[in-house]
């Protein structure tokens, strides 16, 4: 059983002394770590008070009474303390302060119960409804919240109603100083936080939320994509390892369908369905979010699919991914081979269809935003960058038609 630690003293705050010369008695108690001061109500002139002894000097009948008020005082905060050790109830200093203000404290459960709860619930969720993907992240979260917890208040779990804007705060600072995650990934698992206590509220193990205050500030980050001639320049590169190649090859399809990493690792025949004119289209749900989205195959696409398309497996996957982190490790040697600085992953491929392929091609983003299977056009916003070729192709564009224009009116 986990052990706590507890004890009252009784201090003056000789900076509040009255027009009478009179300074407050508080009672100041220390709960595993925690502290916090509460009013006696009383008041002594200082030079009748005994620090060693924490009490009055015995010279006078007012001084034995109120010696006899604050025993009682402080015999008080111990009876509660014992109440609240055999209610089971989480101890913390607010339960305690809660207690003695005569409301009623119920047996509260720890944040790390509660997370470990919902964990529970999400895996049972996984592949229906959320992705494998977003279940680690709950994990690592717990991971954090297990490592940090004892260390900010002592004991193994905190109630959750002191899961507050201090508690957020120093959380973020754990994270970006002890952790390797920088203020975004910070913001992330508070996040992820934030909704297990919403979770905990709606399953009603509170009845408010105590992160309410706490406010997530994500900064923006510019998304790195692949210009044109990059991702044509990986599409030509000679390889002769068999591996690499097929890591080439399903990179190069992300790049002409804007498929994420779990959705080019599940894609099947029975995904790829012809359409008007006998074009064939992706027909799929994103495994992220489950919504549906519809993606016409362009000629790089084609032939890269044309290698691994089988007649007789319709339910198989079509092509042989490896995990994501063996693809980005072979990402990294096709990176060195073809001599390009920017970081390849399989996210990458993702964002440059967007940008390069789609976007800086004339595609509307709202069709771009359908394609990626994105619930919100927002998300979409962040791909719409406007690289330096497409920059100099209009530029070049607007001027041999500024200079026709030129060259017109000085004839008239």
């Amino acid at each position: 059983m986990e052990l706590n630690t507890f004890k009252v003293q009784l201090v003056l705050k000789t900076n509040k002394t009255n027009k009478k010369g009179l300074v407050p008695i508080f009672a100041k108690i220390f709960l595993n770590g925690q502290k916090a001061e509460i009013s006696t109500n009383r008041s002594i002139d200082p030079q009748q008070w005994m620090n060693s002894k924490q009490c009055a000097k015995t010279s006078s009948p007012f001084n034995k009474e109120l010696n006899q008020f604050l025993e009682s005082f402080k015999t008080k905060i111990y009876q509660t303390y014992s109440r609240l050790q055999i209610a089971d109830v989480t101890l913390s200093i607010l339960s305690l302060k809660e207690a003695l203000n005569g409301n009623r404290i119920d047996r509260q459960k720890g944040l790390i119960a509660v997370t470990e709860e919902h964990n529970h619930q999400f895996e049972k969720l996984v592949g229906i409804k959320f992705s494998f993907g977003s279940y680690k992240n709950y994990k690592t979260t717990l991971s954090y919240l297990k490592e940090f917890v004892p260390a900010f208040c002592a004991i193994k779990d905190i109630p959750l109603l002191e899961v507050n804007y201090k508690f957020c705060e120093a959380y973020y600072t754990f994270l970006t100083t002890e952790k390797p995650c920088t203020s975004n990934g910070a913001n992330k698992h508070i996040q992820r936080l934030k909704k297990i206590i919403n979770y905990a509220l709606r399953a009603g193990y509170i009845k408010s939320n105590p992160t309410a205050t706490f406010s997530l500030q994500f900064k923006p980050v510019e998304k790195q994509v692949l210009s044109w001639e990059e991702i044509i320049k990986i599409k030509n590169l000679p390889i002769s390892r068999s591996v690499i190649d097929q890591v080439r090859d399903v990179f190069i399809f992300q790049c002409f369908t804007g498929l994420a990493y779990s959705d080019v690792k599940r894609l099947r025949p029975a995904d790829i369905q012809p359409m008007q004119e006998g074009e064939l289209w992706i027909k799929m749900r994103r495994q992220k979010t489950n919504i549906s989205f519809s993606i016409p195959l362009l000629e790089p696409a084609l032939d890269v699919l044309g290698k691994y398309l089988n007649d007789g497996e319709k339910y198989s996957p079509v092509f042989p991914v490896l995990s994501n982190q063996k693809m980005n490790d072979y990402l990294k040697v096709i990176q060195e081979l073809a001599g390009i600085s920017k970081n390849l992953t399989t996210h990458l491929a993702r964002h440059s269809f967007a940008t390069s392929v789609a976007l800086n091609n004339g595609v509307p983003i709202d069709t771009v935003s359908k394609m990626l299977g994105h619930t919100n056009l927002k998300t979409t916003q962040v791909y719409a960058k406007v690289m330096d070729s497409k920059i100099a192709k209009d530029m070049q564009e607007l001027k041999v038609k500024l200079s026709g224009n030129l060259k017109t009116e000085s004839n008239e």
